[in-house]
């Protein structure tokens, strides 16, 4: 049963259904892939959902880790609008 559940991470949806088919399924595709997902099967290719996870974690690191001079830049633009905000309105102040 292990060796069954771990030979499924390792398939695509096409592939299991071309099993289920086999084995006298009667659903066609997308009946059968509804099925799977209501049942709580997700099926889909293991390897490649954890190749995308690992790529989706080391791009989030690496968003992360960008500084200019120090500073994460997501602070810094925070502080350019406010800098910007406060010239402007000054600037309108001034005017009337």
């Amino acid at each position: 049963m292990e060796k069954e559940l771990e030979l499924e991470k390792k398939l695509t949806a096409n592939q299991l259904y071309k099993i289920y088919k086999d084995e006298g399924g009667t659903l066609n595709f997308s009946g059968w892939l509804n099925r799977e997902k209501t049942k709580g099967v997700f099926p889909l290719n293991g390897n490649l959902n954890e190749e995308v996870q690992r790529i989706i974690l080391k791009e989030k690191k690496e968003d992360m880790d960008k500084t200019v001079l120090g500073f994460p830049v997501k602070t810094l633009v925070i502080v350019g609008v406010v800098i910007i905000g406060a010239i402007v309105v000054s600037k309108y102040v001034k005017k009337n």
